[in-house]
């Protein structure tokens, strides 16, 4: 049977809930940097849209007329205009459209996850919070709960419907992020500071990368 790392549960306002046991296989990995470097960099260059191009020299319009006689001005000998000595002409060895998209085996992404969650729990950056929920939309009031929790850059992640009220009070604050489980990344634990979970959503993780 694999051992178990209590964790306390806290509401908004910070105050204890009840312990939770959390699988030390995904909240005590060992850290290896160089996967979650790998998975990272992978994610970074699926979102590159590959669009950047120049033209070459058969793309340039223009007349194709030699530009001036062979012999007597005292100048090189040029046949175009088009190629890339002169202004306008063609871009030689330039960026090309192309993919950047890359393959990774899905057991090292959920390794990456497995990392990056022990690493938060480690330090002391990732919380569980009941519920991630309010009854009114009041951004200054949802601040006031966050300064209570320390929290000044954090990625929250809740499982299914994200409540409403929570969704628009947060949307306003910097370095706040708010996504469901099904959107949990290794880029989006480590780009805020704290990782805070709801109870649904910790169990959903739980779920998710407590197997190969």
């Amino acid at each position: 049977m694999s051992k178990v790392i209590k964790h306390k549960i806290i509401d908004l306002n910070n105050k204890s809930k009840e312990d939770i046991d959390l699988p030390s296989f995904i909240f005590s990995a060992v850290i290896k940097k160089e996967i979650v470097a790998k998975v990272i960099n992978w994610q970074l260059s699926n979102k590159r849209q590959g669009s950047h191009k120049v033209k070459e020299r058969n793309e340039i319009v223009g007349s194709n007329a030699k530009i001036y006689r062979q012999k007597g001005t005292g100048r090189a000998r040029h046949g175009s205009k088009k190629v890339v000595q002169f202004k306008g002409g063609g871009v030689v060895h330039g960026p090309k459209v192309r993919s950047h998209n890359k393959k990774i085996p899905s057991k090292l992404k959920k390794q990456a996850i497995r990392i990056l969650l022990s690493s938060k729990l480690k330090d002391g950056k990732f919380k569980i919070v009941d519920k991630l929920e309010l009854k009114n939309i009041k951004t200054k009031e949802v601040k006031g709960k966050f300064d209570k929790l320390g929290i000044k850059s954090a990625t929250f992640i809740e499982a299914g419907d994200i409540n409403k009220n929570f969704l628009l009070s947060t949307r306003n604050l910097r370095n706040i992020d708010l996504l469901s489980v099904n959107g949990l990344n290794a880029y989006q634990i480590i780009k805020r500071e704290d990782l805070v979970v709801s109870l649904s959503a910790v169990k959903e993780v739980v779920k998710r990368f407590g197997n190969e």
